[in-house]
């Protein structure tokens, strides 16, 4: 292995070990568990991940595996008559 890759991996694996430690804000760390928990109303059909991105709106990963913003407010945060609890994998995103 090349210098080269070994630092970047480090850099990688740091970065995500911050984002992991980090503590938790206002949906600004990637990394807490309350960024990948919603109520959802279905709207989308089926979603497979999902996460609350800095821009405070929730992306979700369809059954295509591409990534969305949620605009038309079908994610809440709080729980409401027709919604769904849906949790996210947890896995560190770049939104």
């Amino acid at each position: 292995m090349s210098m080269k890759r070994l630092v970047q991996g480090l850099i990688v694996t740091l970065f995500a070990l911050t984002g992991v430690i980090a503590p938790a804000g206002a949906y600004v760390q990637v990394a807490a568990i309350d960024n990948y928990a919603a109520y959802y109303d279905g709207f989308y059909g089926v979603i497979l991940d999902g996460y609350w991105g800095r821009d405070g709106k929730f992306w979700y990963l369809d059954r295509k595996m591409n990534w969305h913003q949620d605009d038309g407010n079908h994610f809440q945060h709080d729980s409401a008559d027709g919604l769904k609890r849906v949790q996210g994998s947890g896995v560190p995103r770049m939104h």
